[in-house]
This record gives C-alpha cells, structure tokens and sequence, in this order.
C-alpha cells in the first residue's frame, strides 16, 4: 500500500517550486492582504459597536468580508495548484475566481462564513464578563463553550479544506458535491493535515520578530505545501 508524503517531503517539494516566483506570490498575497484588511478597518471605523445594531452590522460586515476573502482563497488555490504541477503563474491568477465561477464560490464560502460566525457567538458574552468579573459560572460557561466553538471550528475547517481545490479540478460539482467529496478524500487525513499546520508555528513565531513583515513569503510557503498536500491526497485516493 503507497503511504502518503511526509511533512517533510511535501515541504520539499513546495521550497523547489517556490524558487524564482516569491515575487509574483508575496504581490498576490499582498493584494489579498490590503483588500481584506482595508474592508475590515473601514467597517471598523464606520460602526459603533457599543450599541446591539452597531454589533449586529458589524457580524453582517464580518460575513460579507469573509465571502470577498472566499474569491481571493479560490484565486490563490488556482495560483497554487498550478505551481504545484509546474505551470507559470501572474499576479492575475488571483482573480481568477471573479471571471469565472464566482456564484459558486460565494455559495461554498457562505458555509464557511457562517459556521465561522457561529463559533465566534461565545464572544457575545465578553461585554457580561467585563461587568462582572467577578462570577465564576458566566466564566466557566465563556470558557466550555470558547473551547466547543474552537474545536467545532478546527474539524470543520480539516474535514472541508479541499473544496476550492476540488472545485478547480471539477468544475460541474456542485457545492454540496464538494463538501462531499472533500469529506470523503479528508476521510482519515485530518490529524495529517493539522500536524503539517502545526509543524509551521515555530516558523511563524520566528515571524513575529519581523513585525510580521517575512509572512508576506511564509503564507506563500505554507499554501505551497497545502496544494502540494492536496494533489497527495488525490493520488491516492484516485
């Protein structure tokens, strides 16, 4: 029986196929980076949070934010993907999920927008927390269910990582054959896929020190050996 790559041979791989295109890959990244994060610090500035609409306008926000991200994922899959079976790549390649299958993908990315907003409803309790400290149930109750939310996040987010690929390599799925399928070929790999993220933690604290300038080549890596990861999977899935 053929036995999956190791860690360590999927980062191999994605250092050779990186060479020579970090400067494409930290421009796309960048360009992901700035849109999100010039969406999110506008809706940030605009709503008043301390009243229960501005709160729920700024969730609303959150969702919108997180479908626009969808499109650049589904952009940076494509861009991946490619590199990781030796095809050039363009900064264009990003929005490749905006000229082609973008109702499709706003679908898919609404599942994961709301399974996000679900898990972060345990910060609604922050503001009770605040005003009274000093409770010990309203802390435990934030704390089990901070841990629930984090947990059913994680298994969510293992179980249905290969969507965009799979929506990539087949076209005429549907989002619920997606979900499927990535279920299916994830089937056995979860624990696999959470040590490769994991092993990249020492990596990322390293990060820090740069004021988080070197994650403009870290991120790039890291999908890398996640398409590097994926096109494993199918290999031997078949």
């Amino acid at each position: 029986m053929n036995k999956h790559l190791s860690s360590a041979s999927l980062k191999s791989l994605a250092k050779g196929q990186l060479l020579g295109k970090y400067g494409t890959l930290v421009a796309a990244y960048a360009i992901h980076l700035c849109c999100i994060a010039f969406t999110t610090f506008s809706a940030s500035l605009l709503v008043d949070t301390s009243t229960v609409i501005g709160t729920i306008i700024l969730y609303a926000i959150s969702v919108l934010v997180n479908l626009l991200g969808g499109l650049f994922l589904y952009g940076e899959a494509y861009i991946y993907l490619k590199i990781a079976c030796n095809q050039q790549v363009t900064v264009n390649d990003l929005f490749h999920g905006f000229q082609t299958v973008p109702d499709k993908i706003l679908k898919v990315q609404f599942v994961f927008a709301m399974v996000s907003l679900a898990c972060s409803l345990p910060e609604l309790l922050s503001p009770s927390l605040m005003q009274n400290p000093e409770n010990p149930y309203l802390m435990l109750i934030y704390v089990i269910l901070t841990i629930i939310a984090t947990a059913v996040n994680v298994i969510f987010s293992l179980t249905y990582s290969q969507c965009y690929y799979l929506m990539l390599d087949f076209p005429n799925h549907s989002p619920k054959e997606l979900f499927t399928q990535s279920k299916r070929i994830m089937k056995g790999n979860r624990g696999r896929l959470f040590y490769i993220e994991l092993s990249f933690l020492p990596l990322l604290c390293l990060g820090l020190c740069s004021c988080c300038i070197t994650y403009l080549w870290i991120f790039p890596y890291m999908q890398a050996v996640q398409a590097n990861f994926y096109l494993d999977l199918m290999k031997k899935k078949g």
